[in-house]
C-alpha cells in the first residue's frame, strides 16, 4: 500500500501538472457549450483559426441545400447563412438582410424551400423557420410557442401546408399565411430503451437531467478549473520561498488553504468527476464504436425525456407521397409514420449505410426509392432491398455491421441545376459536380463572405473542446488526444482519492470498526 501510495501521489503531480491546462478550457469551453443562447451572438473571425478552418469552396458545410427558382435565381443555404444569385451561379451575395437573424450561431441553415405559388422562400435554421418575400425582399421569422430558439432540421411542403422538423418536434402552419408554428403531437411506439450514444453524450454535459442538470454540471466545471489552478499554485509557489516572515507566513496560510480546500473538494466530487472523465473517453472514435447498437433501459431514463420520445434525436425527415407518410431518420433509426398522425411511428430497418452523425441527405424517389447522403457516401436505397447503390464509386453496398471510418467524400447535399448538372458538396473538398460540368456550372464563394467571416463561438468552443482545433499540430494521432486526456483525468481522480484515503487511513479504520456497545446490567 505504501509503495502504491508513493507511485500514485507522483504521477498524480506530474500528470495533474502536465494536462491541467486542457482540464481548465475544457471546463470553460463544457460551460459555453451548455448554453449556447449565451454565446450565440458571438464569432471568431478567421485569423483565430486554423487553416482547415476557413471557408474553401463552400467546405465545412457551407451549403446545405440549394434551391433554383429559375435557371439564374439561385439560393444556397448552409451554415454560412443563405447566399444569392441573379446571373446563374457567377456571382453571390448576402440573401441575409432585412429581418434575418444575424447572430452567427443561428445562421445554420439545415433546409430550404420555395413556395412557387406564394414566391416565398422558407429556411430551417439553427434558430428557428424565417421566410422570405421574394417580391418585397423581406424575411420574417415563423414564431413557435417556445421561449428559446428551436434547431430546425428540415421543411416539407404537402398541399396547403407546411411541415417543419426540429430536432423534437414536428410543427405545421399554412402555406398562405404561415405566421405561427403550431405543436403536433409526434406518437411513437412505447419507449423501452434509449440509445445508448446520445445517453452517453447527455450523461456527459448534464442536459439528461434538463437545465438543472446543466446547471450541477457548470459548477463542477468550475470545481475542476478550480482544482486544476490550484494544483498549479502548489506546485509552482513551493519554488518561490520568501526571506520576509511576515510573507512568508501569508504564504504557508494561503498553501494550507489551498492544499485543504483542492484536497476535501476533489474527494468530494470524484465521483462526479469520474462520470465527466469516463464518458468523455467514448465522445470521439475509436472508443466511441463501442457505443454502437447499445441500448439504455428507460428505467434510468429520467422522466421528462419519456414524456417527448423524439427529444434531440431528430436529424432529418422525408415525404413519401405514394404511401402518404413522412419517413424520420433519428438517433434511434429509421421510423415511418402516416401523415395524418394517428397513429404512433413505428421503427424500420433499412439496409442502408448512414454515419453515426445522421442523414445529411433524405429525400424520397419514384417507386420506394431514396436517395442518402451521409459522411458515407450517396446512396440509391429501395426499401425492401438488402444493398444500397454506391452513386460515387457505382457499385453495390452491403448494410456495414459495425462503424465504419467516413468516406473520402463526406457529402453534406445533392441536387440537380435546371441544366442538369449533379452537384454534390462535401464537408473536406466542398462543391463538385458529379457529371461533365460546363464553364458555368462552378459556384464560386462571394468575397464578401470570405471578408466578413466569422466562425460561431460555439462552434468555436466545441472544436477546441473536443479538441478537432488541433489537428494541424497533432495530425493522425490527433483522434486519440481526447481519450488519452480522459484516461488521464479518471487516473488523477483515483489516484487524489487514494491518497486522501491512504492518509487518513487511521482515521477511517477506526470508523469502520467501531461498534455500538451496550450497557451491561
Amino acid at each position: 500500500m505504501k509503495k502504491l501510495y508513493s507511485f500514485f501521489k507522483k504521477w498524480h503531480k506530474y500528470i495533474g501538472i502536465g494536462i491541467s491546462i486542457i482540464l481548465i478550457w475544457m471546463s470553460i469551453s463544457g460551460i459555453l457549450l451548455n448554453h449556447s443562447n449565451w454565446i450565440a451572438n458571438y464569432g471568431v473571425p478567421t485569423n483565430w483559426l486554423p487553416e482547415d478552418y476557413v471557408p474553401k469552396n463552400w467546405n465545412r458545410g457551407g451549403i446545405n441545400d440549394a434551391i433554383f427558382v429559375n435557371e439564374n435565381h439561385i439560393f444556397l443555404g448552409g451554415k454560412f447563412g443563405i447566399w444569392e444569385s441573379k446571373d446563374g451561379g457567377k456571382t453571390f451575395h448576402s440573401a441575409m438582410n432585412n429581418g434575418f437573424t444575424t447572430a452567427p450561431y443561428y445562421l445554420k441553415t439545415n433546409d430550404l424551400l420555395f413556395d412557387k405559388k406564394h414566391n416565398i422562400l422558407y429556411a430551417a435554421t439553427f434558430g428557428g423557420v424565417y421566410k422570405l418575400d421574394l417580391s418585397k425582399n423581406l424575411w420574417t421569422e415563423i414564431k413557435t410557442p417556445e421561449s428559446t430558439p428551436q434547431q430546425f432540421v428540415k421543411l416539407i411542403a404537402v398541399e396547403d401546408t407546411l411541415y417543419a422538423f426540429s430536432q423534437s418536434h414536428l410543427y405545421t402552419t399554412l402555406l398562405a399565411s404561415s405566421k405561427s408554428l403550431s405543436p403536433k403531437h409526434l406518437l411513437k411506439d412505447k419507449k423501452e430503451t434509449m440509445d445508448l450514444i446520445q445517453y452517453t453524450f447527455a450523461l456527459h454535459s448534464g442536459w439528461l437531467w434538463g437545465f438543472g442538470g446543466r446547471v450541477f454540471y457548470d459548477i463542477l466545471s468550475a470545481i475542476l478549473i478550480f482544482l486544476s489552478i490550484s494544483a498549479l499554485y502548489i506546485t509552482f509557489r513551493k519554488k518561490r520561498k520568501p526571506t520576509d516572515k511576515t510573507a512568508k507566513k501569508k504564504v504557508n496560510q494561503r498553501m494550507g488553504w489551498m492544499i485543504k480546500n483542492h484536497t476535501v473538494i476533489g474527494v468530494y466530487t470524484s465521483l462526479f468527476l469520474l462520470v465527466i472523465g469516463g464518458t468523455g473517453f467514448f465522445m470521439r472514435p475509436p472508443a466511441l464504436v463501442a457505443l454502437i447498437d447499445g441500448k439504455v433501459p428507460v428505467s434510468l431514463v429520467p422522466n421528462y425525456l419519456l414524456e417527448n420520445p423524439w427529444y434531440h434525436s431528430i436529424r432529418n425527415a422525408t415525404y413519401n407521397a405514394e404511401n402518404d407518410e413522412f419517413i424520420l431518420d433519428t438517433t434511434e433509426g429509421i421510423y415511418k409514420g402516416k401523415r395524418s398522425l394517428e397513429k404512433p411511428f413505428v421503427k424500420t430497418e433499412w439496409a442502408v449505410n448512414i454515419f453515426v452523425m445522421g442523414a445529411t441527405v433524405f429525400e424520397s424517389l419514384p417507386n420506394h426509392h431514396y436517395l442518402i447522403g451521409s459522411f458515407y457516401g450517396l446512396f440509391d436505397y429501395k426499401e425492401g432491398d438488402n444493398y444500397s447503390y454506391d452513386l460515387l464509386y457505382g457499385n453495390k453496398t452491403p448494410h456495414y455491421k459495425t462503424m465504419k471510418r467516413p468516406s473520402d467524400f463526406m457529402v453534406m447535399s445533392a441536387f440537380t441545376s435546371p441544366n442538369g448538372i449533379q452537384y454534390i458538396s462535401t464537408f473536406q473538398q466542398g462543391l463538385l459536380t458529379l457529371n461533365t460540368p460546363n464553364e458555368n456550372s462552378f459556384f464560386p464563394i462571394p468575397k464578401e463572405l470570405l471578408d466578413g467571416y466569422k466562425m460561431p463561438l460555439w462552434n468555436y468552443m466545441f472544436e477546441l473542446h473536443n479538441g478537432r482545433l488541433f489537428g494541424f499540430i497533432l495530425g493522425k494521432v490527433g483522434i486519440l488526444f481526447i481519450p488519452i486526456v480522459s484516461l488521464f483525468f479518471v487516473f488523477i481522480i483515483i489516484s487524489g482519492v487514494y491518497e486522501y484515503a491512504y492518509r487518513k487511513r487511521k482515521k477511517l479504520k477506526s470508523l469502520y470498526t467501531k461498534r455500538p456497545t451496550s450497557k451491561r446490567k
